[in-house]
């Protein structure tokens, strides 16, 4: 644990962005309070959900801890005492809270945040240029929280074959579990081991992995099994895979297209993805949400190989993935990292991800589907309305320093309005009053933010956005 502040070299020229660090945190709390207020058909949290809510809050009092570290107001004993103490206080909520027994408690009170601890500097110290300090600590946050839920969950499926009755959104985020986990131990050990980052070793290793994700067992079959019968278990799944699949071919094409030119992609190109992904996301949240959910997954998954293929220079792939990075690669990526696909698919899938029943019809879907297009919303036609029209009509600078438009931002306001009046003159959403109103705060927050920021608005947007509407009731 560094106690300089000037140990880590983050994105330059820009703030340090520790006002992330409350953001997931604070998306998962809100689902907390919007249950209790409603008394009349509350949402079901799962225990692993409640228990995520208390690990985040300790992550959260960690990650003020690492800024006075960082900012050289605390030095390194201070902080691990500090870490002692958080991991204390989040053992006696798990006790008091939960019921949960005394060993489970102090385990999952302190690991966490040990672990926390560990990969955000560990993140910060192997890709340099890449975060910010709050840009890191929500990319901590979310494999903290993805590999504390693996942990707990994915053992006793796998072990246990028989007794366990899954429905098939249990199925879904149990084939994502066992397929993100394969690609998390994929990067682990190309990272401790050299060896495996040359072309044949890392095949080979992909190879390995693959196999082994494919045949994890998932109750009593294994998980490429689980995944073929929920692809094929009816007519409308199978439609909507092709149609995912020709959108990604149109994506593909769409990139060999400017391949053609040579020429590096502009602001406005680039919104081109953040369009195909509207298109995705859009009607899959209302028709196809479990597909949807098991897609966004699986192209991360495939995102995170493709990127780690480039890092090594992978043979025969590494000059095709150098070209397109070097192409639409986004001013913001300034470290190896190519981030900016990473953080779009992330931003438009967060909301799905960190509601407890994303896809019951009954409590989030249908009517109530508006917090789960928080990253639709704010990205897909928000962000994207700003920057095209910044791009062409934008005059009026925000300030000297800035390249945000008043009009960009007048242009985000009134397309994701426009986009929720439409979506409830169609009825695909209910908004009363009070739910009109949080919308229209959330429009307007997350597009004073994306002019004002200069955090990865793809990232931060969309918990801004889910925030605000989770706390509609």
């Amino acid at each position: 644990m560094p106690s300089k502040a000037n140990f880590y070299i983050t994105r330059p020229g820009i703030s340090d962005g520790w006002w992330l660090c409350t953001l997931l945190p604070a998306c998962y709390m809100a689902t907390v309070w919007r249950n209790y207020q409603h008394h009349r058909q509350p949402l079901h949290l799962p225990e692993g959900f409640k228990r995520t809510v208390i690990v985040t809050f300790g992550l959260l009092l960690h990650s003020l801890a690492i800024c006075g570290l960082v900012r050289e107001r605390l030095n390194r004993r201070q902080t691990v005492l500090l870490l002692f103490a958080y991991g204390s206080l989040c053992s006696l909520l798990f006790y008091v809270c939960l019921g949960e027994n005394a060993v489970f408690c102090v385990l999952s009170g302190l690991l966490p945040i040990v672990f926390y601890d560990r990969i955000y500097f560990t993140i910060l110290r192997t890709v340099p240029k890449s975060f910010t300090y709050g840009e890191a600590t929500i990319v901590a946050q979310g494999i903290v929280c993805f590999v504390y839920c693996t942990v707990l969950q994915l053992p006793r499926v796998m072990i246990h074959s028989t007794g366990l009755h899954m429905s098939q959104m249990r199925i879904i985020y149990f084939i994502l579990q066992v397929g993100l986990a394969g690609v998390g131990l994929l990067v682990v050990t190309t990272y401790s081991i050299r060896f495996l980052r040359k072309s044949v070793p890392f095949w080979i290793a992909l190879a390995v992995i693959t196999v082994a994700v494919a045949l994890c067992p998932i109750g009593k079959q294994p998980a490429i099994t689980r995944l073929i019968a929920f692809l094929a278990s009816d007519i409308e799944t199978m439609i909507t895979t092709v149609a995912y699949l020709a959108l990604l071919l149109l994506t593909v094409s769409f990139v060999i297209w400017q391949f053609s030119y040579g020429r590096r992609s502009t602001t406005a190109t680039r919104k081109v993805f953040h369009l195909l992904i509207v298109m995705v996301y859009g009607p899959g949240l209302w028709c196809q949400c479990g597909l949807l959910y098991l897609a966004s997954g699986l192209m991360l998954a495939v995102l995170i190989v493709l990127e780690m293929a480039r890092l090594v220079q992978l043979w025969p792939v590494a000059p095709a993935l150098n070209t397109a990075v070097r192409l639409f690669i986004d001013e913001k990526d300034s470290g190896a990292l190519a981030l900016t696909p990473l953080y779009l698919l992330v931003g438009c899938s967060l909301p799905l991800w960190l509601h407890p029943s994303p896809c019951d019809v009954t409590n989030s879907a249908g009517l109530q589907i508006l917090p789960l297009l928080s990253g639709v919303l704010s990205i897909g036609i928000g962000d994207t309305a700003a920057s095209v029209v910044g791009f062409y009509l934008g005059k009026h600078k925000w300030s000297a320093r800035s390249n945000k438009s008043v009009e960009g931002t007048l242009a985000c306001v009134l397309l994701q309005s426009l986009a929720v009046f439409t979506l409830y003159r169609l009825g695909v959403i209910y908004l009363s009053v009070s739910r009109a109103a949080y919308a229209g705060i959330a429009i307007i927050v997350n597009a004073l933010v994306e002019s004002r920021t200069d955090q990865i608005d793809n990232l931060v947007l969309p918990l801004v956005t889910y925030f605000i509407l989770t706390c509609s009731t």
